[in-house]
């Protein structure tokens, strides 16, 4: 069972110093909520929007930063309100996980995530119309579960990848977001079944 107080323990032994804001790095919010032996983890569905290169995609709230962003941490806390109205000034930061490299790099180099625990009671989440299609609080425990591995194949100038993933309600949760959970699990002593499935295989 992964606690929060498990969790406290982590991120307090292994203290991130996040990255500073630029154009070039996004930050987002794993958002936590529950009673602590209970706890529950806040997903978004992106809206399909040609513009958006994770377009569709479960995901954490955030985004890229803006000039009037204070800091990586500002970051999350402001997408987390523009996208599902998550009030997170005021939630226990429990810490930074490392930054994780976007690839390809793009515009964005690097993203930033932050975890914070909002109480025992999961508040409503209100997805924004035209950026989030849909918005989840997930138990951990369904993370963790064997039976939900899953994979998605996703095709990049001509080729297909299969990536492994987590499925949930008809969706899959993976690259990215996959990545960030498998080193948030790595780092709590709790590899996630699907660590041990490759993180990309060609299939055509």
């Amino acid at each position: 069972m992964t606690s929060l107080n498990a969790i406290r323990r982590t991120l307090a032994s292994a203290p991130v110093e996040p990255e500073p804001p630029s154009r070039s790095m996004a930050a987002v919010a794993m958002a936590l909520a529950g009673e602590p032996d209970a706890l529950a983890l806040c997903f978004i569905l992106r809206a399909t929007r040609a513009s958006d290169r994770w377009s569709g995609q479960m995901a954490f709230p955030g985004g890229k930063a803006e000039a009037g962003d204070a800091s990586a941490r500002a970051v999350a806390i402001r997408e987390a309100r523009e996208e599902v109205d998550l009030r997170l000034e005021h939630a226990e930061l429990l810490g930074a996980l490392p930054s994780v490299s976007v690839r390809p790099a793009g515009t964005l180099g690097v993203m930033q995530p932050f975890v914070f625990y909002l109480g025992a009671e999961p508040p409503p989440l209100r997805p924004h119309a035209g950026e989030v299609a849909d918005a989840f609080w997930i138990p951990l425990p369904h993370l963790w579960d064997e039976r939900n591995r899953g994979t998605i194949d996703w095709e990049h100038q001509g080729q297909t990848w299969r990536f492994p993933g987590i499925r949930f309600g008809g969706h899959v949760i993976w690259g990215l977001t996959h990545r960030v959970l498998t080193q948030w699990a790595e780092g709590l002593g709790r590899p996630l079944p699907t660590a041990r499935d490759p993180m990309q295989q060609r299939v055509r």
